[in-house]
């Protein structure tokens, strides 16, 4: 999970509210421009995202799906237009019980994220299998 958030003192109470299950693994930027080196390829299922950073932000950081933060439907709605991959909006507010549903709703909705390492981790695992079948059985057909 990642949280773009700039107020601190939200930020950390935010944080804190999804590591107290222990069902995410969190990380936080403080900016738009923070989101590359924050994800330094970790593959982030999901990002919160204060609204206020989507308005003149570059929204083009967030290659995973989103939801905005913000304080009504019309914001919620307009905003979450503005990121590529926007699952919607949540109340700033929100409850914990609201905020682990919208999250687990978004994330059951994206599927599982295939990154470009697990691809090639996968491609390297099937190049070696053949490999050692035809180092196995190639001699004998």
């Amino acid at each position: 999970m990642l949280l773009v958030v700039a107020h601190p003192g939200i930020g950390a109470a935010l944080e804190t509210l999804l590591r107290i299950e222990d069902r995410y693994e969190v990380r936080r930027a403080q900016s738009l421009d923070q989101v590359a080196a924050v994800l330094d390829g970790w593959p982030a299922d999901l990002a919160l995202v204060d609204g206020l950073l989507t308005q003149n932000g570059r929204t083009e950081a967030l290659a995973m799906p989103a939801i905005v933060l913000t304080g009504n439907l019309g914001d919620g709605k307009r905003l979450s237009a503005r990121l590529p991959e926007g699952r919607g909006w949540l109340r700033k507010d929100a409850t914990a019980g609201e905020l682990h549903a919208t999250i687990d709703e978004a994330i059951n909705r994206s599927g599982p994220r295939v990154t470009p390492l697990l691809v090639a981790g996968l491609a390297a695992s099937a190049a070696g299998l053949i490999a050692l079948a035809w180092l196995l059985f190639g001699t004998r057909v």
